[in-house]
């Protein structure tokens, strides 16, 4: 094990992601078949490799959840009840979160044990409320990548602290995108966020109590078993 890895463990996950990627073999799994597949990654190991999952990684579409993605969210909840697992799901839409939330209450599972991944994307911050309110993890992504400025991002964190559900706000980049095509490419750094962000949200007023607890309690929280 390198040192860096010693010092930041690397947190991989067990899951599926959506249609149209779902394998044919996950189709064809029944629920129950799915949940003891990812027990046993969280609990054993990652087929062959010696490795154990620590999260359940999902994902659903812009227009709602499939049959098959409803399966698959049903079989995570129920193993995530077993081993405590945070679930994390690419979900763009808050409606769709709203369903999945749904679910994965119907299954025995709490929100409290759910990161909704790309939060920023969704257009409707009431949505974001909505969604904390009940229990979730918002994750707001993005940081330091086009689309999204520093000053989008200071302002939506702040709404987020100011509505009372800091505790509950989690901070990425999801960024090294580039293309190879182009002249000098490479991937872009993952210290944006550090570097850049954490200056900007305490020059905008962030005590630095928050800004501790937005980039280390919030994470090993979230994804802590």
């Amino acid at each position: 094990m390198c040192r860096l890895a010693a010092r930041f463990p690397i947190v991989v996950p067990t899951g599926i992601y959506r249609e149209p990627w779902v394998p044919a073999w996950a189709h064809a799994a029944t629920e129950t078949e799915l949940t003891d597949w990812m027990v046993g990654e969280l609990t054993h190991q990652i087929e062959e490799t010696g490795v154990k999952a620590g999260w359940i990684k999902l994902s659903a579409g812009d227009d709602g959840l499939t049959a098959g993605e409803t399966k698959i969210l049903r079989a995570a909840a129920v193993a995530g009840s077993y081993t405590n697992a945070v679930i994390g799901s690419h979900t763009i839409r808050g409606r769709v979160v709203r369903d999945q939330l749904n679910i994965i209450e119907d299954a025995g599972y709490s929100p409290e044990r759910f990161i909704w991944i790309h939060t920023q994307a969704e257009p409707d911050f009431a949505l974001h409320l909505e969604m904390a309110d009940r229990g979730c993890w918002l994750e707001y992504d993005a940081i330091g990548s086009e689309g999204f400025d520093d000053a989008w991002h200071v302002e939506q964190i702040r709404r987020v602290l100011d509505a009372g559900f800091g505790k509950q706000l989690l901070l990425s980049h999801d960024r090294g995108w580039y293309d190879p095509s182009k002249p000098g490419a490479a991937p872009l750094p993952f210290t944006h966020l550090s570097s850049t962000l954490l200056p900007k949200l305490a020059a905008a007023g962030v005590e630095s109590a928050t800004l501790w607890q937005l980039t280390h309690v919030n994470p090993f929280k979230a994804f802590s078993r």
